[in-house]
């Protein structure tokens, strides 16, 4: 089957809601993952550090799509897209602090 005759959906902003979705799951489980480390001193270095390996990380492939593609375009929404995602886990992690922190 062509791609063109599978057919499509169109969802206004559905894109942006999947870039806020991934740096939310993103950030959130490096959080926790680095937070169950132990090797961490404090909560808030691990939101600080979680939150810029999101924004990095969204960052480095908006800039590989503008730049490495012929297909693809770089995009400042999605970039505020991905941090408001990564600041939506940091939020869900402080609500459940005492939850992931090491006992």
């Amino acid at each position: 089957m062509k791609s063109s005759d599978v057919p499509s959906i169109n969802i206004v902003g559905i894109d942006k809601i999947v870039h806020i979705l991934l740096h939310l799951f993103f950030t959130f489980f490096w959080g926790i993952t680095l937070v169950k480390s132990g090797k961490w001193s404090s909560f808030s270095k691990v939101m600080y550090v979680s939150f810029l390996l999101s924004f990095l990380f969204g960052l480095l492939i908006e800039f590989i799509q503008g730049y490495f593609t012929a297909t693809r375009s770089a995009d400042v929404t999605d970039v505020l897209a991905n941090i408001f995602g990564a600041f939506f886990a940091i939020a869900l992690l402080y609500q459940f602090k005492e939850k992931v922190e090491v006992q």
